[in-house]
């Protein structure tokens, strides 16, 4: 199966380049901190995040460019009009609009750790990276928003899924 427009193809990515959102690759690593081994696709949305997050956990891919805007995971989203996602999510009551949102967030992310957008990356490095540089204070800093209960559990289970990952590569 491939992504459409992308260079991503779930049956050779030694040489491929994934394009994705920070937030996405963290919560790749997040949702295999709390033990999914396999991921599945999502009717719902029909994005690619099984397809990433599975060519991620299963070490298939060897070069990263990241972007704020949509990636390979987003391409065939049902929400992804004119290249913008038009989903929202609900917090406290008040509708919020994710591409807004998760542009800001990634925008930080990127900040924090140093990156820059549209940059070919090692995964190999990044996931080093991300295993020196990813702290409570640095979830804190760019999820702002959220409540310190969600950053502690956010932190907790994207520390245990890069450091599982790198203990099985």
């Amino acid at each position: 199966m491939k992504v459409t427009g992308s260079d991503f193809d779930d049956t050779s990515t030694t040489n491929k380049v994934i394009v994705i959102k920070p937030h996405h690759l963290l919560d790749i690593f997040k949702l295999y901190g709390k033990g999914i081994e396999n991921f599945i696709p999502d009717k719902n949305y029909n994005h690619n995040f099984y397809l990433i997050g599975n060519a991620v956990i299963g070490n298939k891919v060897n070069k990263i460019r990241f972007t704020y805007s949509y990636d390979d995971i987003c391409k065939p989203c049902y929400y992804l009009k004119n290249s913008v996602c038009s989903d929202y999510f609900s917090a406290n009551g008040v509708d919020i609009n994710k591409n807004k949102f998760n542009e800001k967030l990634d925008i930080r992310l990127m900040k924090l750790l140093n990156l820059k957008f549209d940059e070919i990356y090692e995964f190999k490095n990044i996931i080093e990276l991300f295993n020196s540089e990813i702290s409570l204070k640095l979830i804190n800093l760019a999820w702002y928003s959220s409540n310190q209960e969600d950053n502690i559990i956010r932190y907790k289970l994207t520390k245990k899924g890069i450091e599982n990952f790198l203990s099985k590569y």
